[in-house]
């Protein structure tokens, strides 16, 4: 072999090495969100990862009705924005057609709560005008963390209901998990937050609503199928 040849052939593996080493370097550094770019690519070209829907709701008009009669929640406001968050996110994604305003529907059984007049979920149902419930109850909230090993983190239980076809429709009693029987446990939590974060009111008010926020996607996601990694899910610290 000419030693031209041979001086081609050292060439060509050293722009390979170094070709390898430019790729692999951000990952031999500890470079956390550089690797995980690799996850979301896997999958794609794998085609996996997609999660089935849990139950497919009626598509008729709905009411989501939030109950918080523990008051867990730091502002009762709250319940309304995850109810109408979940609202809109379900017609938009045309999961349901029409969505019942469920801060009205709050407002109206509060009212009868007032005047010691306890609502069933059917009579609630019947009040607003469905035949499909989605009742949620809030099991907790934790917005404000302590440390940095914390992760502000939310939970609720929720049933569908459907009176033209007996009550309950979601979950079966055997899906149960944690919570009153016959009912479907959502938690969620965020990523970690800095503790001085927890003193300052708008700090604590974004926290909050972010926590809100994620539990509607989360409910929302029982009823449609999804891609089961999300790019950007718990990359790094707040």
């Amino acid at each position: 072999m000419s030693s031209q040849s041979s001086s081609s052939i050292r060439s060509n593996r050293s722009t390979t090495t170094r070709i390898l080493l430019c790729l692999l370097l951000p990952c031999a550094l500890g470079s956390l969100s550089a690797c995980n770019i690799l996850i979301p690519v896997s999958y794609a070209i794998d085609g996996q990862g997609e999660v089935e829907a849990e139950h497919e709701l009626e598509p008729i008009k709905t009411l989501v009705f939030v109950d918080d009669s523990l008051n867990i929640l730091p502002r009762q406001v709250l319940k309304v924005r995850l109810a109408e968050a979940i609202s809109n996110d379900l017609v938009t994604r045309e999961l349901i057609p029409k969505a019942v305003n469920p801060g009205d529907a709050m407002a109206m059984v509060r009212s009868r709560d007032r005047s010691g007049q306890h609502m069933s979920m059917q009579s609630i149902a019947r009040e607003a005008g469905v035949k499909q419930l989605l009742f949620i109850e809030v099991e907790s909230f934790e917005s404000t963390v302590r440390n940095t090993q914390m992760r502000p983190n939310a939970s609720c239980s929720l049933r569908v209901m459907h009176f033209d076809k007996g009550g309950r429709v979601y979950p079966e009693t055997t899906m149960n998990v944690g919570g009153n029987v016959g009912d479907r446990v959502v938690e969620v939590q965020l990523r970690e937050v800095a503790p001085e974060k927890a003193f300052s009111p708008s700090d604590r008010r974004k926290v909050e609503q972010e926590l809100i926020g994620k539990m509607a996607v989360s409910i929302v996601k029982l009823f449609r199928s999804y891609d089961r990694l999300e790019l950007g899910e718990n990359l790094g610290v707040r």
